[in-house]
């Protein structure tokens, strides 16, 4: 393998394995590049197949676990887009202004500071809102999601973290910040789409396909199936070390 192929291989990786659990995959393939030196530049459609990679195995493992019932989809079809629509702006914005403020060092403390909130979220019993409505909490999980826009702070960590405040347990959170997923990654492949023009199947494309697509599939499979028993301790403990790691590197 060329060290292109390696370092796709290690991208698509992290990206299957991160972007379903609470650790942050832009934090990590942010780290990956900035280390990587060699990459100058993106390849999106390299980064549309992880996207569209990750997409089909979410959908993939939802279906075969019945979450596509036509109950399921009248109930959470329309939510889940007003639930989006908070990130959408926000992400509009920073796309106008084109902001950028991807750095280690961020990504250190949001790593630590996602930790705490998750711990807080997960273990704290005087913290919790008594919200009933079920279209509320994904409307406000919505505007928790927008923390994502923050390398190192995770999509799915900002969920669950928002899910467990409104006194969801630990599967349900986790749960809900799959189906939360489905149109920000959806909109992440539809977003990348326009910036290429020539479609050429190569080795590097099939690896991240079906590295990515493995990871993901076996990794959502493993984190709902464990969740309710092992809790969010071990991704609390790994990103402040991963958080303190940073820090001291850069310093």
């Amino acid at each position: 393998m060329t060290n292109d192929s390696i370092f796709y291989f290690f991208y698509s990786l992290i990206q299957g394995i991160t972007e379903f659990i609470p650790i942050s995959s832009s934090g990590h393939l942010n780290i990956l590049e900035i280390i990587y030196k060699n990459i100058e530049s993106r390849n999106y459609l390299y980064e549309t197949s992880a996207h569209f990679a990750s997409l089909l195995a979410l959908l993939i493992y939802l279906f075969a676990n019945k979450h596509f019932s036509k109950s399921n989809i009248q109930a959470y079809s329309m939510i889940l887009i007003y639930a989006t629509i908070p990130a959408v702006f926000l992400g509009m914005i920073i796309k106008f202004y084109n902001v950028s403020f991807i750095s280690l060092k961020l990504i250190g403390y949001t790593s630590i500071a996602g930790a705490v909130l998750i711990y807080i979220a997960d273990k704290s019993k005087k913290i919790k809102l008594n919200i009933k409505n079920k279209n509320t909490k994904f409307m406000l999980a919505g505007i928790f999601q927008c923390l994502a826009f923050l390398p190192g702070f995770s999509r799915a960590g900002s969920c669950i973290i928002a899910f467990r405040l409104f006194g969801e347990d630990r599967k349900n959170s986790s749960i809900y910040s799959l189906y939360m997923g489905i149109p920000i990654i959806f909109l992440s492949f539809f977003s990348n789409l326009k910036d290429f023009q020539i479609f050429t199947i190569d080795r590097n494309l099939i690896i991240i396909f079906i590295t990515t697509f493995l990871a993901a599939y076996f990794t959502i499979f493993l984190f709902i199936k464990v969740i309710n028993r092992i809790g969010f301790t071990p991704f609390v403990i790994y990103r402040i070390l991963i958080g303190i790691a940073l820090l001291v590197y850069i310093n």
